[in-house]
């Protein structure tokens, strides 16, 4: 196989691209929100999760519906299909893709899951406190997109928020009462994604090697974060900031 991947799965709205099919165990990653996204973007695969000897299923939108439209069954009947074939499924997502790694855990028979400041829902009468996304939502179906249909009692994992980004805790908290042994993984001005801050450090790859782990727990993605945060002169103002408004 190829760096160009296998098209597993072709619509107008998602695709689904497979790198390293043969492995035993899979990682499923999804595309974030990008501002203006209105077409598919090429998919590369994640250099850690090949030599872990992981196969890669990268599942990308087309614009910034969140994976829900006329192409949401097709990749459900894909992937329960598909992930039959592996031991264990492991699911990543940033943001809008955070909201897909949960959505689509019950039909890919995933068993662990990292999400990254992950959203609840977009829709205006699920989280009417959360306007963010509301340019996003006029399409989005409420029924189709509600996760608690995809409920997985037992999919482990963490979910990385961070703690002062309170809409991003709020949604954090409504996934954990559908996901009740997913746990919160709290990064201290992190930011949105609550990973910016090791972005700056350079210490992303913490994310993609805690994802693999089985189960990811919070301890290895907070003690990086810990330590990046020393010499960062952003987090250092954001906490100033916070400790003057107390």
């Amino acid at each position: 196989m190829t760096n160009a991947g296998d098209l597993v799965y072709s619509g107008d709205h998602l695709r689904a691209t497979l790198f390293n099919g043969v492995s035993d165990r899979l990682a499923i990653i999804f595309s974030f929100r990008e501002k203006g996204r209105t077409a598919f973007t090429a998919v590369n695969p994640v250099n850690h999760m090949a030599t872990n000897g992981f196969a890669q299923l990268a599942i990308t939108s087309r614009i910034n519906d969140w994976f829900i439209n006329p192409d949401t069954a097709g990749i459900e009947t894909m992937l329960r299909r598909l992930t039959l074939h592996y031991k264990a499924v492991h699911m990543l997502g940033f943001s809008m893709g955070g909201y897909g790694a949960f959505r689509f855990a019950h039909a890919a028979h995933a068993a662990y899951v990292t999400a990254i400041s992950p959203q609840f829902s977009i829709h205006p009468d699920v989280v009417p406190f959360d306007k963010r996304y509301r340019a996003d939502a006029s399409g989005f179906d409420r029924d189709l997109g509600d996760l608690t249909r995809a409920a997985r009692p037992n999919l482990q994992g963490i979910i990385i928020a961070d703690p002062f980004r309170p809409l991003d805790l709020v949604n954090a908290n409504m996934i954990t009462e559908v996901f009740p042994r997913v746990r919160i993984a709290r990064l201290p001005f992190g930011g949105h994604p609550a990973t910016a801050l090791l972005g700056r450090a350079r210490k992303s790859g913490i994310i993609q090697r805690t994802a693999l782990q089985t189960p990811p727990t919070p301890a290895p993605v907070i003690a990086e974060h810990r330590a990046a945060r020393r010499g960062d002169a952003d987090y250092h103002t954001a906490l100033a900031a916070k400790l003057l408004t107390r």
